[in-house]
């Protein structure tokens, strides 16, 4: 069974979620530049603006470094020590990161049962490294992880997708990805061929001009029994 079909993973709000982690760090990094500068801010402006600086670079539109130092920048302008603890962000986060990061309700459990069935699985996430590698780590993911980042492509461009199909060695159509945005994962997914799992556990909204998905669950204990049925499909077709 394990070669005949195979599934990708979004990470972020599928398989775990990170509790406002890089907020956090940015936040008290901010708060110890300005102490030890004695500079004041408004702390009320900076959790705006923290989320500005964290949608810039998770969209490619900025490095983490260049901005999160525009971010310190903006509240305590002091020089080259903004650059330092800039630079010093990654490592901060992913030092951080056993304390935030959670496996979602059921993860494990669906991944061993994968596992048990010898379906194959990767993560494809957008995202920094080595954070996400950590992300994957910490909820006990034992497939390959491939982020954005370090493959120079970000969900939903085919060019990431591409990537999963390489490390897979399959048709698209042998191919699953699950994940909980409607854009990024699925229409993404789609668009390559993939069959998309939409994993809807907080009841967002699926834009209705968007190429639907192949499959909507709304627990991961609902997946290993989805692919099982398209593996013995797949099988089947083989013979």
């Amino acid at each position: 069974m394990a070669s005949d079909i195979a599934v990708g993973f979004d990470f972020d709000h599928t398989l775990g979620i990170d509790n406002k982690l890089e907020r956090t760090v940015a936040l008290e990094m901010l708060a110890t530049l300005a102490a030890e500068h004695g500079v004041t801010y408004d702390p009320a402006a900076a959790e705006v603006a923290i989320e500005v600086t964290l949608r810039a670079y998770r969209s490619g539109a900025q490095s983490v470094e260049g901005a999160i130092a525009g971010f310190f920048e903006q509240f305590a302008p002091v020089g080259g020590s903004v650059l330092d603890t800039a630079t010093s962000f990654r490592d901060a986060v992913v030092e951080r990161a056993p304390a935030f990061i959670e496996a979602l309700p059921g993860a494990q459990a669906m991944l061993t049962r994968l596992d048990e069935l010898g379906i194959r699985y990767a993560i494809l996430t957008n995202g920094w490294s080595p954070l996400q590698e950590e992300k994957a780590r910490l909820v006990h993911f034992r497939g390959s992880v491939f982020v954005s980042e370090r493959i120079g492509a970000l969900k939903p461009a085919r060019e990431a997708f591409e990537v999963l199909a390489k490390h897979f060695e399959l048709p698209a159509e042998r191919i699953w990805y699950v994940g909980d945005d409607p854009t990024a994962d699925c229409a993404g997914a789609r668009a390559f061929g993939f069959s998309a799992v939409w994993y809807d556990w907080e009841g967002t909204a699926y834009a209705p001009d968007l190429a639907a998905p192949s499959a909507t669950i709304r627990s991961l204990d609902e997946l290993p029994a989805l692919l099982q049925g398209q593996a013995a499909s797949a099988a089947n077709d083989v013979e």
